[in-house]
């Protein structure tokens, strides 16, 4: 399948008009382009205090990299038909990396990679006019902390490993890669702000007709960035990267006290890949309905059994089980006096071993851009690290074959694949799922699925099997919550990371008839209950959402943003177990809201 690239917003509705401040394609008439190479060229000549021209020493740079994002973000929130908030931010972030010593050992790798001591300059913010002696003057800057912070990092990982017997990785530190020069012609639009606010008012509107939810809110996000990334083993980069996305939740409250809510997160890489307006307010309508029906809902039971998860709950599922563990990171050098808890990989010592059924594939495709004729949002021209990605085949046949990889090597995962997404810790980026696509061989139709959970709980005489049909996921409740979720699911034996609970559960009888209920949470799920999947349909899913690095992707947190695609069909579950919630619950409202 052909790259996906970010779309330029040239003509659509809230943008009129061309594009504004258009980047020409000649490099020599982009003063940011033409800063940010004379300014690393320059830099490649650092060398450590006291050293020499002749003999630059063992903390001289070997490898500089700029990434300067121009970026214009407008966001607008409502509740009610009101508008909240509207923020618009126009700025530059520069992001500067200095490696000193050498590709088998550097400056990155140690608990305290990047930090420093000593004073500086702010340096988080360039100037927004096209001044080159303004830009340099602030690179210099940047770039001189950076070089600070690395000589102060390298010194003290030989330090850790001088003085204590660390058993650390034998690996080198950063991996090589092919040099791109890539200039895209790019440029930032002109944002109609008060056409987005009375659309966010409208949908927002749209909650007064369900009296069961007390709290509402629809917000747009428009992120328009152009991308600049140069270093000094030749590379050169200039491309769009725009994200848009909206995101609504609504919240009630059962008249035990329970909360329940429903969420809905609709991204796009541009607003010509967004849906209409009668289209969103559609969603959010279903939305209303889901929160009446779960304030009416009874409290579900602990349950162990067959659960059929349809396909979007499946994709939801696959994206925390497997988006999660796909990526490996490398313990960094640290004082053993002082160790640190570090999650792994569920993955990581399986690799070669059955994780699902035989009869399943799964791929992740950054240069995917359609499934089916619907659009992909995951993904990209370059990472973050400059590096052209590449599909990978994680799992064939039911086996893990491959990590997804950065530059920074680590077991099992020695070269890049293109996959540097997301900041990660101790002077490393992280790698994160992209389009992720899980196929299955053998299929059959979601009807004939819900049958056999029917005719499964009959042959072993339960009263009801369990459907899911939605998750809480991205996650629309609090940190709080997340810490709850993630102290049952290590009790429980379930995965080290807290998995999201559903958000619409059904109990399935035998007649056929559906139950919803509200208050369930999954026990003891981890990666390895995908290796009890008995069926797949034929039917799939996409799942777009925005990654943010954030525990259950929860929305509206972190920095970095990674737009995500999740294609996968609905699962049969041999057996999983559910239990309700421990919570204390809150009295209700004594007096009725003011629309009753």
């Amino acid at each position: 399948m052909p790259s996906v690239s970010r779309r330029t917003f040239l003509a659509a509705a809230g943008l009129a008009g061309a594009v504004s401040r258009m980047r020409a394609q000649s490099a020599g008439d982009d003063v940011i382009l033409k800063a940010l190479r004379e300014e690393l060229e320059r830099s490649r000549k650092l060398k450590a205090p006291g050293a020499s021209s002749d003999s630059p020493g063992d903390d001289a740079p070997y490898f500089i990299s700029y990434t300067l994002d121009d970026a214009d973000n407008f966001s607008a929130a409502a509740t009610l038909g009101a508008a909240t908030q509207t923020t618009h931010n126009r700025f530059r972030a520069p992001l500067v990396e200095v490696r000193v010593g050498s590709y088998d050992f550097d400056n990155t790798g140690h608990v305290y990679s990047g930090y420093y001591d000593g004073a500086r300059y702010d340096t988080e913010s360039l100037p927004l006019d096209d001044s080159y002696a303004e830009l340099r003057q602030r690179l210099w800057l940047a770039t001189d902390f950076a070089f600070k912070a690395a000589i102060e990092s390298i010194a003290r990982k030989r330090a850790t490993l001088n003085n204590a017997a660390v058993s650390a990785e034998k690996l080198p530190d950063y991996s090589k890669a092919d040099a791109f020069v890539k200039l895209d012609q790019t440029g930032l639009a002109p944002v109609d702000q008060d056409l987005w606010v009375k659309r966010v008012e409208k949908l927002s509107e749209t909650f007064r007709r369900y009296p069961a939810v007390l709290a509402s809110g629809v917000e747009f996000n428009l992120n328009q960035d152009v991308t600049y990334f140069v270093d000094t083993e030749g590379t050169a980069l200039r491309y769009q990267d725009d994200t848009t996305w909206y995101f609504a939740r609504a919240e009630g409250q059962a008249s035990d006290g329970m909360y329940v809510r429903d969420a809905l997160g609709i991204p796009a890489l541009g607003v010509a890949q967004l849906p209409g307006d009668a289209d969103i307010e559609k969603q959010i309508r279903a939305m209303g309905d889901n929160v009446q029906a779960l304030v009416n809902a009874p409290l579900g039971d602990a349950f162990t059994g067959p659960v059929l998860f349809e396909p979007l709950a499946a994709a939801q599922l696959f994206a925390q089980l497997l988006g999660d563990n796909l990526h490996t990171t490398r313990k960094p050098v640290t004082d053993p006096r002082r160790p640190l808890n570090l999650s792994e990989s569920e993955f990581q010592s399986r690799m070669g071993g059955r994780v699902l059924p035989e009869w399943m594939d799964v791929a992740d495709d950054p240069t995917a851009d359609m499934w089916h004729g619907r659009p992909l949002i995951g993904g990209y021209p370059f990472d973050m690290e400059g590096v052209k990605p590449r599909p990978v085949s994680v799992i064939e046949k039911g086996v893990f074959k491959a990590f997804l990889a950065t530059r920074q090597p680590a077991k099992n995962a020695l070269v890049s694949s293109g996959h540097a997404r997301l900041m990660g810790g101790f002077g490393a980026h992280a790698a994160a799922i992209s389009n992720l696509l899980v196929q299955a061989r053998e299929a059959e139709a979601l009807s004939a699925l819900k049958a056999r959970l029917i005719q499964m709980c009959k042959d072993r005489d339960l009263p009801y099997g369990l459907l899911i049909r939605k998750l809480d996921f991205p996650f629309a409740g609090s940190n709080a919550e997340i810490q709850s979720l993630q102290a049952t699911s290590t009790q429980s034996g379930g995965s080290i990371r807290p998995l999201s609970p559903p958000l619409l559960a059904y109990r399935v009888y035998p007649d056929g008839r559906e139950q919803l209920v509200r208050g369930l949470r999954f026990k003891g799920v981890r990666t390895r209950s995908l290796r009890d999947i008995l069926a797949a349909s034929s039917e799939t899913a996409v799942l777009d959402y925005i990654n943010n690095g954030a525990p259950l992707a929860r929305a509206g947190v972190g920095g970095y943003i990674a737009p995500t695609s999740v294609v996968a069909p609905g699962v049969l579950f041999d057996e999983l177990e559910v239990d309700r919630g421990q919570e204390q619950l809150e009295k209700p409202p004594i007096v009725s809201p003011p629309s009753a």
